[in-house]
């Protein structure tokens, strides 16, 4: 993805009320299996990463995005040997 499909896709999901983070993992690095407390959209930005979610493979390549539900466990691994930029977009905490 260019630099202005990225700026595009993070200014949607800020309109929208997400809080954005990009992440950078090595290639071959999983993630065991966990959960997390919120909603989280997971946008490959580069790269490629299988995510396992109820005992389903699901591979999300550069331009893919794909929501993981709170308290859902799942695993991650990123594919190949090149790294995976990830944004991750959770909507902020009610208080």
């Amino acid at each position: 993805m260019d630099g202005e499909q990225i700026a595009t896709i993070k200014q949607q999901l800020r309109d929208e009320g997400y809080n954005i983070y990009v992440y950078s993992y090595p290639g071959g690095m999983c993630f065991p299996p966990h959960s997390h407390d919120h909603d989280t959209i997971h946008v490959v930005l580069n790269g490629m990463m299988r995510i396992t979610l109820d005992e389903t493979d699901y591979i999300i390549s550069s331009g893919e995005r794909f929501v993981v539900p709170a308290y859902a466990k799942h695993t991650a691994e990123v594919l190949g040997e090149m790294p995976v930029v990830v944004l991750d977009a959770t909507l902020p905490f009610k208080k």
